[in-house]
């Protein structure tokens, strides 16, 4: 790799920047592509998993059956998806390591908004989840297609 000319505005980091791209607005609009996008497949994993225990009886006794499977994968894949999103959202972003960092920030983002999901079904049910999560997922992919 050849230094950049004396022409050439780097980063802080010394990467070549091309003007006029906004590497900021990037970053956000990557990150929060990411974030929605998993939280709307986090809330669709819980809205299955829901349905999974629909006739199941109540209990102070967890059963380690495929509902607890579904749930702890199905968690872990929606963080996956979303910081596989913010990784894509984010080319524009050359360096592999920073858009690596922020696409786990977007994962460990997903986890936390999923969150959101509990005042969700309490509210609002299982249909409510549902509603929650076409729309928060769609609102990702929306975002990460945007240039």
């Amino acid at each position: 790799m050849t230094a950049p000319g004396p022409d050439t505005v780097t980063s802080i980091g010394g990467e070549p920047l091309e003007p006029g791209v906004d590497l900021v607005r990037i970053a956000a609009r990557g990150l929060l592509a990411g974030t929605l996008t998993g939280v709307g497949a986090a809330t669709l994993v819980l809205a299955l998993v829901r349905y999974l225990l629909r006739n199941a009886p109540a209990s102070d006794v967890p059963e380690a059956g495929a509902p607890f499977y579904v749930l702890v994968l199905g968690t872990m894949a929606a963080m996956a998806v979303g910081g596989a999103v913010a990784f894509r959202a984010l080319r524009a972003i050359r360096s592999p390591w920073r858009r690596g960092v922020f696409a786990m920030i977007a994962a460990f983002a997903t986890f936390v908004g999923a969150l959101m999901a509990t005042p969700v079904h309490y509210f609002l049910g299982t249909p409510g989840l549902v509603v929650f999560g076409a729309v928060a997922g769609s609102a990702g992919l929306a975002l990460a297609r945007r240039r």
